[in-house]
């Protein structure tokens, strides 16, 4: 299983590409600007192309992102059920007691 570290670094690299995907779209919207102003044949079809490879890069980046986000997921509720358990085997009264507990508070609430 990967470590809480390993999640942590998934949602930066996650961060790291949205951010970069902002840059690139700042960037194809100056381009698109200098370009219209031209108003060429030549510029439009540079524009649709341009706009063809950031919609794929986009594409790509978001599935990519997609990937990293569940595998972040996957890793800390694997983190969390690992401690889970490993709390109820050194401490099986505590968790006993806490069961209980809830137990109780929940029927009190639901009798209301």
């Amino acid at each position: 299983m990967a470590s809480r570290k390993e999640a942590a670094t998934t949602v930066e690299d996650i961060a790291g590409d949205i951010q970069a995907l902002h840059d690139d779209l700042a960037q194809l919207s100056r381009q698109v600007t200098t370009l219209l102003t031209a108003s060429s044949d030549e510029a439009i079809g540079k524009v649709k192309e341009r706009m063809r490879r950031m919609r794929d890069n986009i594409d790509e980046t978001v599935a990519e992102a997609g990937e990293r986000g569940r595998e972040a997921l996957s890793d800390v509720s694997g983190n969390i059920g690992e401690a889970l358990e490993e709390s109820l085997q050194e401490h099986p009264l505590t968790a006993v007691a806490l069961a209980l507990g809830l137990g109780f508070l929940f029927g009190t609430m639901l009798r209301r």
